[in-house]
């Protein structure tokens, strides 16, 4: 029996390109009985991360409207019988999207010989829109006789090409998405993104970006940041930091210190207080299980930085913000 899903496009409502000072960029997902809902819902999550990252910095930059289409609109059936809404695409409303992504799936050849489909992927074309295939959805490009890939240069092995095999997919989708962000956004939301998107058993961020371009000194610098923000709680090395940026330990300090501000060790530090400070006042946990469980080593340790930072006693720092929050407690120099 199949189920029903309906798009829910909150945050992406608006036609608008330009609302509140913001860019809105409009995305179309071409869909067909048969599409692969594991690629399409795969990009559609990193554009809506990519939004919610945007309004966590404060950053007016460009939002992310996702519309998903058909030839004759309506329910669509994907490959494993869950059907969702699309809108239907017709000639007059092409000129709304910035960007058309043909979904793969197991229906790709069947819809390839979809008369109609085809002739609007044509007229899209001849319009300017540029036109991307996730999966084996270049299956329809091919036939509309549109150069289906300015993605050759990503490595595909056969597994990549099966629609049946879910995990493909999604890191087919998942490296278009970044390709997108990047390109509009930056490599830091690009990068956001994979971090939160990539599972375990798909390839290391780091291998998936590094496929959208080389990242520049300052891209590398605030890579390196969020990797120790993720590790503070860890014993951390700053030869293995450096030999993730893919540079001298001497470089990489020198270059940290310049886009960031503060030297490697001394980010750790900040981390490392930050997250004692979250855990002082969200939790009941004795002031050595903090220490050790955000790499302060122990109490007495903990105690020490405490009244050199903040000028109080961890038990203090609790006492004064319980219920408050402390992602972001006021933090002086260490050296």
């Amino acid at each position: 029996m199949s189920r029903a899903i309906y798009a829910c496009k909150a945050e992406f409502s608006s036609d608008a390109k330009r609302s509140a000072g913001n860019v809105v960029k409009r995305i179309g997902i071409v869909l067909y009985d048969g599409f692969s809902l594991t690629a399409t819902g795969t990009m559609i999550e990193a554009l809506h991360m990519a939004n919610e990252l945007q309004e966590s910095v404060d950053r007016k930059g460009l939002t992310y409207n996702v519309c998903l289409i058909s030839a004759r609109g309506g329910m669509v059936t994907c490959s494993s019988s869950v059907c969702v809404f699309t809108e239907r695409l017709d000639a007059q409303c092409l000129h709304d999207f910035d960007a058309i992504y043909v979904a793969g799936g197991a229906g790709a050849t069947r819809a390839s010989e979809d008369d109609r489909l085809i002739h609007l992927l044509k007229v899209a074309a001849s319009q300017g829109i540029a036109i991307n295939a996730l999966g084996n959805g270049h299956e329809l490009l091919t036939t509309a006789g549109l150069i289906f890939s300015n993605w050759s240069f990503l490595e595909r092995d056969a597994s990549a090409k099966d629609a049946s095999r879910p995990q493909a997919d999604r890191s087919d989708a998942l490296v278009h998405s970044l390709a997108l962000l990047k390109r509009d956004i930056g490599y830091d939301i690009a990068a956001s993104v994979a971090e939160r998107l990539v599972f375990n058993n798909d390839q290391h961020v780091s291998s998936i970006l590094s496929k959208l371009g080389t990242p520049t000194v300052a891209e590398k610098a605030r890579e390196s940041a969020r990797w120790l923000e993720r590790n503070c709680g860890n014993p951390v090395s700053m030869i293995d930091a450096a030999r993730l940026a893919a540079m001298s330990e001497r470089n990489f300090w020198r270059l940290f210190k310049r886009e960031i501000g503060l030297t490697p060790s001394q980010y750790l530090l900040r981390a490392r207080l930050q997250l004692s400070c979250q855990l002082l006042t969200s939790s009941e946990l004795p002031i050595d299980k903090i220490a050790r469980r955000t790499g302060l080593s122990n109490g007495e340790r903990m105690s020490k930085l405490f009244r050199k930072q903040f000028s109080m006693s961890p038990t203090e720092y609790r006492a004064r913000n319980r219920g408050v929050s402390a992602s972001q407690p006021e933090y002086v120099d260490v050296s």
